[in-house]
This record gives structure tokens, sequence and C-alpha cells, in this order.
């Protein structure tokens, strides 16, 4: 089973090329190998065990699928059987992504997480290279991403993922991850020399790369996740970090007309105080009020769950056609549209149980409880999820990001690991 894990958490190596399209829809490799490596799991679980480890994902899931459930069967008996098994398909997707983390955290109880931590950050890396490596040789894809229905990103780090505004995303949840782990290795005296030189270098990488996204949701999300995780780790340095910004803005004339573009647009949204207003914002917030008035039409149980492609394009909103109309631009909002306010309202608390649970723990292990038995470490990682987590709530206000499977993998596979690394305290605590 852990060579299967790692086969699935490879796949965002290979991005979204692997994706093959599907009636504007598409599959990537995860939707086949997480079910599969699930039933082989539960299979497991029920015929040597069984039994199922505890269930610490947060209550609020199930209720979520549920709901999901309800509002896909009470809203799709007018679509045809072919988007009617496109927009199923999805609810298995997303069910099978939380059982993958189930069964990460079953799988890390009994190893040693700095095995998956180390691969991992591997992992990472080579998304992080293969992205410089687009970037510098192959700046310009228009013509391969118009081909596979993508916008044709010019001059943008994007690698193999295809879409700079995803990647920016990842990069944000990873990065302070990343710098928990170098401070992990800067303490631990049994590391190797070279280990915090490794990850703080990869920690520049990533911030670099980010940056090279020019994505102006990935600056605004990651700036929100980097503050929150220095303000509780050391609040001089968001203050360098400050500084680290504006030299590269200053440096950058792209940067320094993207975050233009930004501040304009919020003014012109919240205050309505200047026009300046450019057309990729433009056509989001457009997106945004048509998929308004979509929720307008069942506010209570949604127009179902992953039926936006076929609703929105009854309504004139999307063609179906496009790689992006299956969403509207935010999984908050899609999630409002799709399940209505009962859906959206347990969606929240879901949310706020896999941050809390985590943050939680690192109150916890700060106050130094029982100081022989609590480790630094680990009460870093949990801060580092936390603030990657906000980093990616925000992200998913402005880009439909929270569910793609190429970021909830890896959510769910750290959730995992860090539920995990409780149960290894909890043991050492009892003896």
């Amino acid at each position: 089973m852990l060579l299967f894990f790692w086969l699935i958490l490879s796949t965002l190596i290979l991005g979204l090329l692997g994706r093959v399209g599907i009636g504007g829809a598409g599959i990537v490799p995860t939707d086949i190998l997480i079910p599969l490596f699930c039933l082989v799991w539960g299979g497991q679980k029920i015929i040597y065990q069984q039994a199922f480890p505890r269930w610490r994902m947060g209550s609020a899931v199930l209720l979520f699928v549920v709901i999901a459930w309800i509002s896909f069967v009470w809203n799709a008996s007018d679509l045809l059987l072919k988007e009617q098994f496109i927009s199923i398909s999805y609810l298995i997707r997303l069910i099978s992504f939380v059982i993958f983390g189930w069964a990460s955290f079953d799988l890390w109880t009994r190893r040693n997480p700095n095995q998956f931590w180390s691969y991992f950050f591997g992992i990472t890396a080579v998304v992080v290279v293969l992205g410089f490596v687009q970037f510098y040789v192959v700046p310009d894809i228009s013509t391969y991403s118009t081909e596979g229905g993508w916008d044709p990103h010019i001059g943008r780090l994007l690698g193999t993922w295809l879409d700079p505004n995803y990647l920016a995303g990842f990069f944000g949840f990873v990065l302070p991850l990343v710098i928990a782990q170098y401070y992990e290795t800067q303490k631990n005296v049994t590391q190797k020399k070279f280990a915090s030189l490794r990850y703080g270098l990869l920690a520049l990488a990533l911030a670099y790369g980010l940056f090279l996204t020019f994505s102006r949701s990935g600056y605004l999300a990651s700036a929100a996740g980097l503050t929150f995780y220095f303000w509780w780790k050391d609040w001089r340095i968001i203050a360098l970090g400050l500084a680290v910004v504006a030299l590269g803005l200053a440096t950058n004339q792209r940067a320094q007309k993207r975050v233009g573009e930004l501040a304009g647009t919020v003014s012109n949204v919240l205050f309505q105080a200047t026009d300046e207003i450019d057309p990729t914002a433009s056509l989001r917030i457009q997106n945004w009020r048509k998929s308004l008035i979509l929720f307008e039409k069942s506010p209570i149980i949604g127009i179902g769950y992953n039926t936006y492609r076929y609703k929105a394009a009854e309504e004139g909103i999307v063609d179906e056609t496009f790689f992006s109309a299956g969403a509207a631009d935010s999984t908050h909002l899609t999630v409002l549209v799709t399940t209505g306010i009962s859906g959206f309202i347990v969606y929240l608390i879901w949310l706020w149980q896999l941050w809390w649970g985590r943050f939680r723990v690192y109150l916890l292990e700060r106050k130094n409880l029982a100081p022989s038995q609590k480790s630094v470490a680990i009460a870093d990682k949990n801060l580092g999820f936390c603030a990657g987590f906000i980093s990616l709530c925000l992200h998913a206000c402005f880009v439909n990001s929270l569910f793609f499977p190429l970021i909830f993998l890896p959510v769910m596979a750290i959730y995992g690991v860090l539920i995990s690394e409780d149960n290894r305290i909890l043991c050492v605590s009892d003896e």
C-alpha cells in the first residue's frame, strides 16, 4: 500500500499533462488511482483486520456528502445520462479523497513520518524545478494551452500544471510547511548538517516560483498564510518579508503591473473609487454575479452538486465545452450555488474542523504541557498546515482551487500524517 500511496502523490509531478478530456470535463490519473487505492485499503481493513481506524476527519464532511448527494438527485433528472454520470463522478472523487486522507492516517501511524516529509518535499522540489524549466525554456505555451482548452498564459510559471493560478495556490499551501521543516532541522541535532540548507533552498525556490506565476490571487493568499505563520512563530520576520516583497516589486515591472491591477480592482469593487479594473478581474466578477443568479433559483438545496457546467450552460453563463466551465471562479461560491445554503454552512463547518483540529493541537503543544514528551517540530508542522490552509481557503475565494485534485490530494495526505503524529505522542504519554 505504501508504494501505491507514493505512486498517487507522484502524480503531482505529472500535473495535468495526463488529463484526458471528456465532454468538456476531463479525468486525471488520480480519478482512477485514488478510488482503486481506497477499495484495496478498505478491503484489507475488512478482510484482515475487520476494523477501521477511528474517524478523525471531521464529522461535518459526512453530512456535506449527504447534502451534496441529495442536491444532485433532486436536480439531475433533466440532465442527459452522460451528464449525470460526469456530475456524480465528482462526488465520488470527493469521497475518495477524504478516504485517502483517512488511509494516510492509518498508513503513517505505524511508520516514521520523517520519511513522508522527506519524500513529499522531494516531489514538491521536482514540481518547482519543472516549473522553472518551463518558464525559462518554453515561456509561451499559448498554442498547446489553447488546444487543450486552457487560457493562453504567456511568460508565467505554470510547469506541468498548465495553469499559474492553481500552481500558485499549491505553492502558497506548501510554503509554510517547508518553512516549518526548515525550523525543525535547525533544532534537531540528529539531522544531517545540510538538511536545513536543503529545506531553506526549497523555501526560497517556492517563494521565487510563486513570484513568477504572477498570480494576484496567489500573492494575496500566500501573504495571508505566511503572515499568520510568522505572527505565531516570529513576528519580526514579517517586517523582513515586507522588505523582500518590496524589493521584488521594485525590480520587476510585470509584478508591479499585476499588483497595481489588483489594487485598482479592489478599489473599484469595494469602494467604487476608481475605474481601474483589468479584463481578467472583470470577467471573474461577471462570473460571480451570474453564478449568484443561479444561486437565487435554488437557494436552499442548490442547483445540484457539480451540475454547474450544464445548469450554467442552460442560462448562457458558460460554454460547457470549456475546461473552466465546470464551476464558478471560486470554490466557496461553487459550493454555495450547487448545494445551497444548507450545504454551504456544513461545508464551512467542515473547513473549520480541519483547521481548528490542527490549530488546537498546536496551541496545546505550544504551552509545553509535558515538555519531555511534546515535540516542537510537530507543533511547527501543525502551525504550517494551518497557515497553508488559510492561504488555500483565501485562494479559493478567487479560483476554484480547494477541491482541485492536485491540491486537495496533498491536503488530505498531510492532514492524515499530522493526525498519525498526534497518536504517536499520545502513545508515548501513556507510557
